[in-house]
């Protein structure tokens, strides 16, 4: 069990590493909110580049936040955070669209089998409108799963 101390060490690399590492997070403009144990909150500033030629927020925009917010919210429980956490399989409903405004993302670890974690996440609008729901397998690199 991490002391309140370690928790917030283990936050902050999560949120240096996603920055510093995955040029595609910064490509697309994620931002990691909020971090729980086995939960995460991620949101995006829509823009002109997400957009689709109808002008509405392009659906890989959406897959690629949900990835990303079921991914982080997984990474929590793994010894070594970030990078140790790779997505195998991912589903993705896409229930809605929008045009404009701040994306989030909120994913929740949901089930463990050995070194494979199950992530739900659903992403909404700024108008609380939900745009997609999906369920990842993601699958654990790090030697010690869960720290210490």
């Amino acid at each position: 069990m991490l002391s309140q101390q370690e928790w917030q060490q283990q936050v902050e690399e999560i949120v240096r590493d996603r920055s510093r590492h995955s040029p595609y997070y910064l490509l697309l403009g994620m931002r990691v909110r909020e971090l729980r144990p086995g939960e995460s909150l991620l949101e995006l500033e829509i823009g002109p580049r997400h957009l689709d030629e109808r002008g509405k927020v392009h659906p890989g925009v959406l897959f690629s936040l949900a990835d990303a917010a079921a991914g982080v919210a997984a990474m929590t429980l793994v010894a070594g955070g970030s990078r140790r956490v790779v997505t195998v399989e991912m589903k993705v409903n896409f229930m809605a669209d929008c045009a404009g405004g701040k994306l989030t993302a909120a994913g929740k670890v949901v089930g463990e089998e050995g070194k494979s974690i199950f992530s739900e996440v659903e992403v909404w609008s700024e108008e609380g409108k939900k745009l997609a729901k999906g369920l990842a397998t993601l699958v654990s690199l790090a030697r010690g799963h869960r720290p210490e």
